[in-house]
């Protein structure tokens, strides 16, 4: 097994930094009445897996982008969805 590149290291950090900053909205808008409990929990459960995934394979940067901005844009049509349907 060969050392892991700076690059490799540098968007394993950017992966897991996007990760973070999805659940920091998630909270979010659980705390702010935004979006329904089953709907927080929904997505928390998405994120641990993410970050199980993530932690075992770190080194394939271009799936773990692909999973962390997949996140965001899954939290943010979704909380869009469930938020208008509340109202």
């Amino acid at each position: 097994m060969s050392e892991p590149s700076p690059r490799q290291v540098l968007y394993a950090l950017v992966s897991a930094g996007f990760v973070l900053v999805v659940l920091v909205f998630v909270v979010g808008a659980a705390l702010s009445g935004l979006a329904p409990t089953w709907w927080t929990v929904t997505v928390a459960v998405l994120i641990a897996f993410a970050f199980a995934w993530m932690a075992r394979h770190w080194e394939r940067t271009g799936p773990m982008l692909a999973i962390a901005i997949g996140l965001f844009l899954l939290w943010m049509i979704g909380t869009l969805i469930v938020a208008v349907g509340r109202s």
